[in-house]
């Protein structure tokens, strides 16, 4: 049975990152994982989920952090030797008013709340994935909201963003959003 169809938006937080590791076990927190082991589980293996424009698939795979950094080592040592599609994955934190364009994921912190707009206007149309986890992320241009709902981590996805950045989310990760906007509708899963 497939994990990613069955359990459509209701997932655990275990499961979710099991199941956005493709069932293996190499990127799950230890099982008494605080929120943040989780979500930084789940955003190194978005990685696995999003396919970007030919120019942008060389190199490591750059995994942002604008503004305070609630992970801590978590989403290092989730990412430690374990490269995406063959491609290394390095790991940066960007202090204010640092140049963070030329990753390919960035996770905003809730610490830029008030210079969200500001932020992701930086990024334009570049094939970047932006990740949040503050309150209406999706709905002010983010790409995928982590959200924790009734103690589960959900996932909101912007496709309307995402393909105006030229980045193919799977069909794997679209199933797994509790809503995606798309064609400038939210269908809720």
């Amino acid at each position: 049975m497939d994990l990613l169809n069955s359990c459509r938006g209701l997932l655990s937080p275990l499961v979710l990152a099991v199941s956005l590791g493709g069932m293996g076990a190499a990127a799950l927190p230890a099982p008494a994982a605080n929120e943040y082991e989780v979500k930084a589980a789940v955003l190194y293996n978005l990685g696995k989920f999003v396919d970007w424009p030919s120019e942008w698939t060389n190199g490591p795979l750059c995994i942002g952090i604008v503004g305070q950094d609630p992970f801590g080592q978590a989403l290092d040592e989730v990412a430690r030797g374990k490269p995406i599609n063959g491609r290394e994955v390095v790991i940066k934190r960007f202090k204010p008013g640092e140049d963070f364009i030329g990753c390919h994921i960035v996770f905003i912190g809730s610490s830029e709340k008030s210079r969200l707009r500001s932020i992701l206007s930086r990024f334009g149309t570049r094939p970047v994935l932006t990740v949040g986890d503050m309150p209406g992320f999706c709905d002010e241009g983010g790409i995928v909201s982590l959200e924790l709902v009734d103690n589960k981590v959900r996932l909101t996805i912007n496709r309307d963003v995402a393909e105006k950045a030229r980045l193919h989310l799977s069909s794997k990760l679209l199933s797994l959003a509790r809503s995606v906007r798309n064609g400038g509708q939210w269908t809720l899963r």
